[in-house]
């Protein structure tokens, strides 16, 4: 598949499935673990997940065309066609912090719980659609706190995962070049990959959440 999203990988093979967001719905069902909810993208939904054996499948529908949207590649908007070029989403300053606010949880305590879920579906709710996509309201908590725009909330509710030294430096080699700009990973494929390559080292999973606390822990 090609793209020009930051976000994915150079190279990735995707199953294309007729509705993610159903598979997502029956993933009890059909025992399939997703490392995060379906993302929305030009023409339908993509996810990360895991099936019962273990193995690590990307998949992709096109069920905006099957609603009736009629896109095409070309009617897509320059946010999608080229991220991050000047055509991103502008920040709704007050919205965000006021959400924030009252969710009552801090920024970096946020990725991949319900509380972050809580946060995107009341804040995307302020865009006309598509609105923005996690990456971005992510990325828009990241400008506010930049700017010193989020209110105080306190301490982190949770802890990074107690792990050994050896896994804290297995994890750090994974990283590579990316512990530099560490806070940007959450909800990219890239921190999907790095999710699921961590826990094949671990004798028991640990969530997405607790691997993003322990990565922010990491001296760069």
């Amino acid at each position: 598949m090609l793209h020009a999203d930051p976000d994915l990988p150079d190279e990735a093979v995707y199953f294309l499935v007729d509705d993610v967001r159903d598979l997502y719905r029956r993933r009890a069902e059909l025992k399939l673990a997703f490392t995060s909810p379906p993302a929305q993208v030009a023409r339908g939904w993509r996810a990360t997940v895991k099936d019962p054996f273990g193995s690590v499948l990307l998949l992709l529908d096109r069920s905006a065309e099957q609603a009736g949207s009629r896109l095409i590649e070309d009617a897509r908007t320059p946010r999608d066609l080229f991220p991050g070029v000047e055509a991103r989403l502008p920040v709704k300053r007050q919205e965000l912090s006021a959400i924030y606010q009252t969710i009552g949880r801090t920024a970096d305590d946020l990725p991949y719980t319900p509380h972050f879920e809580k946060l995107y579906g009341t804040y995307a709710a302020a865009y006309p659609p598509p609105g923005p996509t996690r990456a971005e309201v992510w990325r828009h908590l990241l400008n506010l706190r930049k700017a010193a725009k989020l209110p105080k909330l306190g301490e982190a509710r949770s802890t990074p995962p107690s792990v050994s030294e050896e896994d804290r430096r297995k994890l750090r080699e994974m990283l590579g070049a990316d512990i530099g700009k560490r806070d940007r990973l959450p909800y990219t494929a890239r921190f999907d990959q790095l999710v699921d390559a961590f826990n094949r080292t671990q004798a028991r999973a640990i969530s997405p959440h607790l691997v993003w606390r322990l990565v922010a822990t990491l001296a760069k």
